[in-house]
């Protein structure tokens, strides 16, 4: 099967997956995607993108460890 406009059905498609969820679904998803897309960085980018998006002080906010002599 071929279509005329892929992009488009693909946004027609994911908007009517998301009309028909509810809000905990919704946030479900999310948080499966950003723990898949975490997953496959290293310990070197998640660091990085933790500290670009919410600062050093994350990690003590947190209670994470860090050792940075590994």
């Amino acid at each position: 099967m071929n279509f005329k406009d892929r992009d488009s059905v693909i946004d027609s498609y994911a908007q009517y997956i998301l009309d028909s969820l509810d809000m905990d679904a919704v946030l479900n998803i999310a948080y499966d995607t950003l723990v898949a897309n975490l997953t496959d960085y290293t310990n070197e980018q998640l660091a990085t993108e933790i500290v670009e998006s919410y600062g050093e002080e994350w990690f003590e906010d947190h209670n994470v460890e860090v050792d940075e002599t590994v």
